[in-house]
């Protein structure tokens, strides 16, 4: 017996080396049953298990997942964008689930991040993780994953932030804050800052490559940043000179700071401080002085391209100062102010309201008055 009907589905029975194999072919179509049965006899006598695989769970998958990614040929800003996501997921409680098991609702009702940035950074890679699980045919189908709307950056650093803010901000944090401020590098551009890129005759920093393709610029450096630079290279060599003195005995462990970079790190495996640290300390301290959570540090990159606008009015000079591809990407960055067409709207109706109390002086003084008439009339009855 190799196919027989119950009711009206089809099912297969056939033996290969001596061991059975009985299954459903899920259908009532005798041809659609017939190659059904004809694939199994093809696996059995292949070796191949005739039970399908059990899917795995995310935070197993997860894993092979990241292999994969270290393989690719991705961008290494798409590659560190993934990571982060399968960070964010491993974190959820989507992590304990089988991938057959995640539906539409799991995934939106899940809260990922308290951001919208990251929420969706979340949702980004677990679309494409669940893509990745159907290709290899661990899943039928991947649910639809419906992405979050994360608004622009609208938000600058006002002159009254900065005031509230830089003060009680801890340093490193302060320090690459005001360089944002002054010279409107990008974030991850300020902490991998080198000495040796610093041109202090020409109050420059060439920033060797970032973002995009021209990131690689000439930035500008204020007199308050040229201020700043000096008073960390002091810092540094005078520590540097301090453990030459002593020189203490080091654990193999313990690794030395590499003066190389601006902001130096011990801890990080890049030997730079890292950016998620300054962010989390950044928005602690905005929220202790009750300043809402739109304000992030990158908005201090959007308030240099906005008063670099309105001064210089030259969009190409903004666009190459910080570092954009084109000037519609340069546009976006501009925030001008709603106080300065409040101020031109008043002038022009300060304006008009002058010109037609001047009109209205000039009409009345040309209309003949009740006694000018009477003066007329009486001498002209004489």
């Amino acid at each position: 017996m190799s196919l027989y009907q119950r009711g009206n589905v089809w099912y297969y029975l056939f033996y290969v080396n001596g061991r059975r194999y009985r299954g459903s072919t899920k259908t009532d179509n005798d041809k659609e049953a017939g190659r059904i049965y004809a694939r199994a006899l093809a696996a059995a006598e292949a070796g191949e298990s005739l039970k399908p695989r059990r899917p795995p769970l995310i935070q197993d998958f997860v894993k092979e997942f990241l292999e994969w990614l270290d393989k690719t040929t991705l961008k290494q800003r798409t590659k560190a964008d993934y990571k982060n996501g399968c960070r964010l997921i491993l974190r959820s409680p989507l992590r304990g689930m089988r991938l057959d098991q995640i539906s539409k609702d799991d995934i939106e009702t899940t809260n990922f991040h308290e951001s919208l940035a990251s929420r969706d950074c979340a949702m980004r890679t677990l679309r494409r993780l669940l893509g990745k699980a159907r290709d290899r045919k661990l899943i039928r189908e991947a649910p639809r994953v419906k992405r979050p709307k994360v608004p622009g950056r609208e938000r600058m650093v006002s002159d009254a932030d900065e005031q509230q803010i830089l003060p009680v901000c801890p340093r490193p944090l302060r320090d690459v804050l005001i360089i944002m401020l002054d010279c409107g590098m990008r974030n991850g551009e300020v902490v991998r800052m080198r000495w040796e890129h610093v041109n202090w005759e020409g109050a420059f920093y060439f920033n060797p490559e970032g973002k995009t393709p021209r990131a690689r610029r000439q930035v500008p450096l204020s007199e308050r940043v040229l201020g700043l630079l000096r008073t960390i290279r002091e810092e540094q060599e005078q520590k540097r000179s301090q453990k030459q003195r002593k020189r203490p005995r080091q654990k193999k462990s313990q690794r030395q700071p590499d003066y190389s970079w601006v902001f130096p790190s011990t801890h990080a495996p890049s030997g730079h401080i890292e950016l998620s640290g300054l962010e989390h300390r950044f928005r602690k301290i905005a929220r202790e002085l009750g300043i809402q959570d739109d304000l992030k540090i990158y908005c201090a990159r959007h308030t240099f391209g906005t008063v670099a606008m309105a001064e210089t009015k030259d969009p190409g000079l903004v666009r190459d100062v910080m570092g954009h591809e084109s000037l519609t990407t340069t546009m976006k960055y501009l925030h001008p102010e709603t106080a300065n067409i409040k101020t031109i709207i008043d002038r022009r109706n300060r304006r008009k309201s002058a010109e037609q109390a001047t009109a209205t002086s000039a009409t009345d003084a040309a209309k003949p008055t009740a006694t000018n008439l009477a003066t007329e009339a009486f001498a002209a009855a004489v």
